[in-house]
């Protein structure tokens, strides 16, 4: 994976993170993917439609955007960074070639073999649509959901999380960023065309390295073989990286498959919804995906996607009622695991029901299960980094939440991992370290109520007490009517870890 060092700073392509002096400076996402463009062209003056085109793709703005990120970034880089980037009177911008270095690791080289655990790895990005619709984008995307799910229980394999990998949607240089930006050596692209029954799936497998594809095929067949078609395309990915791989492994990675086409359609719409973060999203999916088991009750993918979005609205605070959320979302989670108790995501969901009503070795049993039947798992891997906070493990936490952030580093829900590593270190009563993680969460999604809660009282014991009532502040005003006997209730630490936290509170003025 590439790295650049120039003037005091260093870029991390594969974290995406700009540090100097070791610690973190924040940029914004697009500001940073301008940053890395014109790093990656150090020495040639771009001109301003190319960088629009790279860091916008198919999205009109102005020039006032790209001017603004050019003063995130120089704000960013700060004096240190004086003379690096020079404005071309009407031509552009450059980037002083003899102050930047590129470092290239063993990751991200053209013949190395994939991840810093030597298995070979692969990113699968999202498919074209070709159907001439829009509306069959949920599709498309659905099959690169199912082939990534297929190709991530291979043990061997690392997989990019599907989170990641759709970062790169309709990027027209997608497959030369994910390789570069991911440290993957291969790229799967693909395209779906879907008129009326008939499926025409195609897929190219591309060495990142030297850019060249390994193997190239299409697979035509009617809505009744689509399961088919996904496993004979994963199958043939398989076969082009690892020739000796037995087709009983393959066999072995598929998840129990519905009977009913429309149930599988209404899952396919919901899968991106159920993920969003979003309280109206979530919603949706939760519509969705009631449709689809009204059709078929024992559906174990929708039952427990079902269940993830009632325990999300209990965690998030969606719902009057979370206690009842976190019920119908273990009830839900359990009569999934029933019917399919070797999927992972089935596995990981019940773990995650079970953290919630706080039986916690309940909860690792599921989490340890579906992460050995896909280590390519993030979300169990993010789940499980948060039980060990819960069981004030804080080690071991970080551990987890950093594995999760290699396996999708590009994640929309990264957030959680920097919140994560943060209440981590409150658990360990390293208060600096926690106050500077939470504020590096929050600043990717600053309404997170429960994030400005932890930031409240790691900042009270960091011996800052002004900020933390200004924090507290924004926390009454992001959660109306919350007292410090409500955060005592719902605590999942012991009654030490939750003292400390209520105190904290109480400090920056909580009411009681």
């Amino acid at each position: 994976m590439t790295t650049f060092e120039f003037s005091g700073h260093r870029l991390d392509l594969h974290r995406g993170r700009l540090q100097r002096g070791g610690l973190d400076v924040d940029l914004r996402a697009k500001s940073l993917s301008l940053l890395t463009y014109l790093l990656e062209n150090a020495g040639r003056v771009i001109g301003k439609d190319e960088l629009v085109n790279v860091v916008w793709p198919n999205v009109a703005v102005s020039d006032d955007s790209l001017t603004q990120c050019m003063k995130d970034i120089r704000k960013a880089l700060g004096a240190e960074a004086d003379g690096l980037i020079r404005t071309v009177l009407r031509r552009g911008y450059v980037i002083d070639e003899e102050r930047v270095r590129r470092l290239e690791d063993r990751v991200a080289t053209a013949t190395g073999e994939g991840t810093a655990d030597d298995r070979p790895s692969i990113a699968v990005l999202p498919f074209e649509n070709l159907s001439g619709d829009p509306a069959q984008d949920y599709f498309a995307d659905g099959m690169v959901d199912e082939i990534t799910t297929a190709l991530s229980r291979m043990r061997w394999l690392f997989v990019i999380a599907r989170n990641s990998s759709f970062a790169y949607k309709g990027e027209a240089d997608g497959v030369k960023r994910a390789g570069a930006e991911l440290g993957v050596r291969y790229v799967l692209t693909g395209s779906v065309r879907k008129a009326g029954d008939h499926i025409r799936l195609t897929g190219q497998l591309i060495d990142s390295g030297s850019g060249k594809t390994i193997w190239a095929d299409r697979y035509d067949g009617t809505m009744a073989d689509v399961f088919d078609l996904q496993d004979r395309l994963a199958e043939s990915v398989v076969g082009a990286i690892q020739p000796s791989i037995l087709s009983a492994e393959i066999e072995r990675s598929r998840r129990k498959r519905p009977e009913s086409l429309a149930a599988y359609d209404y899952v396919l719409r919901a899968f991106p919804l159920t993920w969003s973060l979003e309280r109206a999203q979530n919603e949706g999916a939760g519509t969705l995906l009631e449709r689809a088991i009204a059709i078929e009750p024992d559906y174990p993918l929708a039952l427990s996607l079902l269940a993830w979005c009632h325990l999300q609205r209990a965690g998030y605070r969606w719902t009057e009622t979370p206690a009842a959320s976190r019920e119908e979302g273990l009830r839900l989670a359990q009569k999934g695991a029933a019917l399919s108790g070797d999927d992972p995501m089935v596995l990981a969901v019940l773990g995650a029901a079970h953290s919630f009503a706080r039986d916690y070795d309940v909860a690792d049993m599921h989490l340890a299960r579906a992460r050995a039947l896909d280590p390519n798992s993030a979300w169990a891997w993010l789940r499980s980094a948060w039980l060990d906070v819960y069981r004030e493990r804080p080690e071991a936490a970080i551990e987890k939440f950093e594995h999760f952030e290699r396996l999708s580093p590009r994640d929309p829900m990264g957030y959680m991992a920097e919140i994560g590593i943060g209440a981590a270190h409150f658990v360990a009563a390293r208060y600096d370290e926690a106050v500077a993680l939470t504020q590096r969460g929050l600043s990717q999604q600053p309404g997170t109520w429960w994030g400005l809660r932890l930031l409240v009282t790691a900042l009270v014991h960091a011996g800052r007490k002004d900020e933390a009532r200004h924090a507290c502040r924004r926390l009454m005003e992001t959660y109306p009517g919350l007292t410090i006997a409500r955060v005592g209730d719902a605590s999942p630490f012991d009654a030490g870890t939750t003292e400390r936290i209520a105190a904290g509170l109480r400090e920056a003025g909580l009411p009681e």
